[in-house]
């Protein structure tokens, strides 16, 4: 994938990387920049959680609950400009989300590429060009991620990619965050409401799909 993008690198000045929870994301974006780096492409990544809009502003769900996910919880016009800006080679200070206060500073932290460096962004809205819809179609390079799972139990019943996801997260959450399983599982539909709304409607968007399954990982 790295060869690919250095290949056209002329053109492609922004990667988006999306795909469910428990995909490999985080994990897939630290490999491709070590590949990146070996291609003399400068990967430098972009936050969105710091573009998320105050929080009085931000939509809320059927429930009344602030949804973090949607799209409009991010301030798309001010993200939108600074990738623009960035691609033109301008400077740009960039913003800084408390989550403690509930919005938006800025702390002097500023920004601009060089001829080598390369925009990644990671998201759940990575592949819906709503979220870059300043940038031309030919400048984003598109990446799916997901774990497929290669494994049946037997010759009719095979082991779900979610379930591979969940427990994934259930370890992860365990291990990161100090979450007992049953609050993982809790808040799986959830997770699978938002995934179902912003992540599995696009992934046929993407230019190249990676799957981080593992045949050893469920052993």
């Amino acid at each position: 994938i790295a060869d690919l993008i250095a290949a056209n690198i002329d053109r492609i000045r922004l990667v988006l990387i999306a795909g469910p929870s428990s995909s490999g994301k985080t994990t897939f974006v630290k490999r491709l920049a070590t590949q990146l780096r070996v291609n003399d492409i400068h990967p430098v990544p972009l936050s969105l959680d710091n573009y998320f809009v105050d929080r009085e502003k931000t939509p809320r769900d059927e429930n009344g609950q602030y949804d973090y996910e949607c799209l409009d919880a991010i301030d798309r016009p001010l993200f939108n400009d600074h990738l623009s800006k960035l691609i033109q080679g301008e400077e740009v200070e960039l913003p800084y989300f408390n989550f403690k206060m509930g919005r938006r500073e800025f702390r002097g932290e500023v920004l601009r590429l060089k001829e080598t460096d390369l925009i990644i962004i990671e998201g759940i809205h990575g592949l819906n060009d709503l979220l870059t819809s300043s940038i031309p179609m030919g400048r984003k390079f598109k990446i799916y991620v997901s774990a497929l799972t290669q494994l049946n139990l037997d010759a009719h019943n095979r082991i779900r990619t979610t379930d591979l996801r969940l427990l994934r997260r259930i370890v992860r959450d365990h291990r990161c965050r100090g979450y007992e399983a049953r609050e993982t599982i809790r808040m799986w539909p959830q997770v699978r409401r938002g995934e179902d709304r912003y992540i599995f409607p696009f992934q046929e968007k993407a230019d190249v799909m990676f799957n981080s399954a593992l045949v050893y990982e469920l052993a």
